[in-house]
């Protein structure tokens, strides 16, 4: 690393904040993109440290017992609507995410909204709407804490704390999953936050060495989180390489966290590598990269979930 490179990177966190910028897509974040999703929609905001509003929408099951919850992020350039594209939201009423014979099923679905920030991504995903995974700092006794980490923090204790006759959360059971940007954010996030019970996620670049990330860091957990990654074969800027050498750094460094990877052909079944020449920005990567394998929810995503409950609950109140 260059020394201007070590000027703009912060000693402890990797990159600087993401900078603000308004595009196209930024207008997405002021509507409430769930209202045509669920009849079952609660909503709320919160201003972050910059001053910013913030926004979730939670989607509830119908169920009178208390249900697993799902925290979902959205990938970078699209909204939380982009949900409708993986057949979460049909399997939210029915789905086993306990792996108990007698259920109950169901899970209920919280989508906090990212910023419209700068990204480390080649265009048009350089920026817009996404999540900040570059500024490493998930400090929660330092104000100059990571402002999606506080957002995020907001949305799932607001979930958690707020008595409801419409919905009930079984709290050994809070689970990340997320798309792309919204996937790494979701990995990291898990990985250093208590009381998460596990992340099960879909194509996402290196949370520490990310894309082009010129403040790339070794990897640091401050909880062994267990995290699933799911890739394709041929994913879009080799980021099935990279994973699978994320995950592989991850097992050698802590042999106490559960760090899986699971790779799909373009069938959608398993099998055992990467395709190394899958390089390009564009081509079959990213035709794969943005489609969201629905097939592969319950026998790989939702699996891992009903695997790794959390042994004990530690969520609420960790993060006010």
């Amino acid at each position: 690393m260059n020394a201007k490179v070590q000027e703009n990177c912060t000693e402890k966190y990797g990159s600087p904040p993401a900078e603000r910028v308004v595009t196209l897509d930024t207008g997405f974040i002021f509507f409430n993109l769930c209202a045509n999703i669920s009849d079952f929609i609660t909503t709320f905001n919160f201003t972050d440290s910059n001053g910013d509003v913030r926004g979730a929408c939670l989607i509830t099951a119908q169920s009178t017992r208390p249900l697993p919850l799902l925290v979902w992020l959205h990938p970078a350039m699209f909204p939380t609507s982009s949900i409708s594209l993986t057949g979460l939201l049909e399997q939210a009423n029915k789905a086993n995410l306990t792996g108990t014979s007698d259920g109950p099923l169901g899970y209920h679905i919280l989508m906090p909204y990212g910023r419209s920030t700068t990204h480390i991504y080649p265009p048009p995903a350089d920026q817009g709407i996404g999540w900040d995974n570059w500024y490493r700092n998930y400090n929660r006794s330092d104000p100059a804490l990571n402002v999606d980490v506080q957002a995020i923090d907001y949305s799932i204790n607001k979930v958690l704390t707020t008595q409801s006759n419409d919905y009930q959360i079984d709290k050994s059971r809070v689970f990340l999953s997320g798309w792309s940007n919204g996937a790494a954010m979701a990995v990291i996030y898990a990985l250093n936050t208590p009381g998460i019970a596990a992340a099960a996620v879909y194509s996402p670049p290196d949370p520490y060495r990310d894309y082009n990330d010129l403040c790339a860091q070794d990897p640091y957990p401050t909880d062994f989180t267990p995290i699933l990654l799911l890739y394709n074969r041929c994913d879009v800027i080799n980021i099935c390489v990279t994973g699978a050498n994320f995950i592989e750094d991850l097992n050698n460094r802590y042999c106490d966290l559960t760090a899986e990877i699971v790779i799909i052909d373009s069938d959608l079944q398993r099998t055992s590598e990467c395709d190394k020449s899958c390089t390009a920005e564009f081509g079959i990567g990213l035709l794969r990269h943005t489609r969201w394998p629905s097939s592969c929810n319950d026998d790989i995503l939702f699996d891992f979930f009903r695997k790794h409950p959390l042994v004990e609950y530690s969520f609420k109140n960790q993060h006010k």
